[in-house]
C-alpha cells in the first residue's frame, strides 16, 4: 500500500480533511505538493504539520485553468512527473430553498467541486498518461445519493464529481491511470460541529478514516479499482 516516493498533488491541503491527508501522505514518504488557495493557508498548514512538512507548498486557484496548468507544471519541474492527484478541494452550502438560491452561490458550488476536479485532472493526466501510471482520487458526498431538499447546488455539484469520476474511468481504460472517488457522509470537523451542535458527532466519519481510504486508493495495488465510488459513511 506504500506511496513512498510517489509525486503526489493534494489540493485543498490546508482544510480540515486536507491537513490530515497531507500529514498522512508525508508520513508514508510520498513526495507531496500541498496546494492551498492563499499564502495565509500555506502558513496555517506549515504550523499545523510541525516538522512533517511536504516537499512543496504552493498557492493556486484551482478554478482557474492558467493557474492550474502552471501549478502542475511547477510540480513536474521541481518534484517529477505527478503520479497521484488527490482532489480534496470542495465545499458545501447551508440549506436554502431553490427559489432563494442566487446564481453566484450556484456557480460557486459547481466551480469549487466540479470545475476544480476537471481542471486538475486534465492537467495531471497530461503527465500521467504518457508515463503510463497515475492515481486520481476525488471527493464526492453522500448527499449525491440522498438528494436532500433545499440543497440543490451542493447535491448537483457532488453528483457531478461522481459522474465525472465514472466517465473518466471509462476514458482511462487501457492506460496505467486509475480514477476513483470516496463518498463521505458528514465529516467530523470543528466547522460541522459548530453548525450541527445537537447531532451525534460520534457517528460522523473521521478525517483520519478518509485519509486511510485515500491512501489505499492512491497506492499501486489499487490500479484495478477504476471508477469506484467508495462509501465512507461512518455510522450515518
Amino acid at each position: 500500500m506504500s506511496v513512498k516516493d510517489r509525486v503526489t498533488i493534494i489540493t485543498g491541503a490546508a482544510g480540515t480533511l486536507g491537513t490530515v491527508v497531507t500529514a498522512r501522505f508525508v508520513a508514508e514518504g510520498a513526495r507531496v505538493a500541498a496546494v492551498c488557495h492563499r499564502e495565509k493557508e500555506v502558513e496555517q498548514l506549515a504550523e499545523a504539520l510541525g516538522e512533517a512538512q511536504p516537499d512543496l507548498c504552493l498557492t493556486c486557484d484551482v478554478t482557474d485553468e492558467a493557474q492550474v496548468e502552471a501549478m502542475v507544471g511547477r510540480v513536474a519541474d521541481e518534484l517529477g512527473t505527478p503520479e497521484i492527484l488527490l482532489n480534496i478541494v470542495g465545499g458545501y452550502a447551508p440549506p436554502r430553498p431553490t427559489v432563494e438560491l442566487d446564481e453566484a452561490a450556484w456557480d460557486r458550488m459547481l466551480q469549487m467541486n466540479v470545475k476544480s476536479v476537471f481542471l486538475c485532472s486534465k492537467h495531471a493526466l497530461r503527465h500521467m498518461i504518457p508515463a503510463d501510471y497515475g492515481r486520481i482520487v476525488n471527493i464526492s458526498s453522500k448527499i449525491a445519493i440522498d438528494l436532500p431538499g433545499k440543497s440543490a447546488a451542493p447535491v448537483v455539484a457532488k453528483a457531478g464529481v461522481s459522474a465525472f469520476t465514472g466517465s473518466l474511468a471509462h476514458e482511462l481504460k487501457g492506460t496505467g491511470v486509475a480514477v476513483s472517488a470516496v463518498m463521505p457522509s458528514v465529516i467530523d470537523s470543528p466547522g460541522m460541529r459548530e453548525a450541527m451542535p445537537k447531532a451525534s458527532h460520534e457517528k460522523w466519519v473521521k478525517p483520519e478514516q478518509i485519509a486511510e481510504t485515500l491512501l489505499y486508493l492512491a497506492s499501486e495495488p489499487a490500479g484495478a479499482i477504476n471508477g469506484a465510488i467508495v462509501p465512507c459513511f461512518g455510522g450515518v
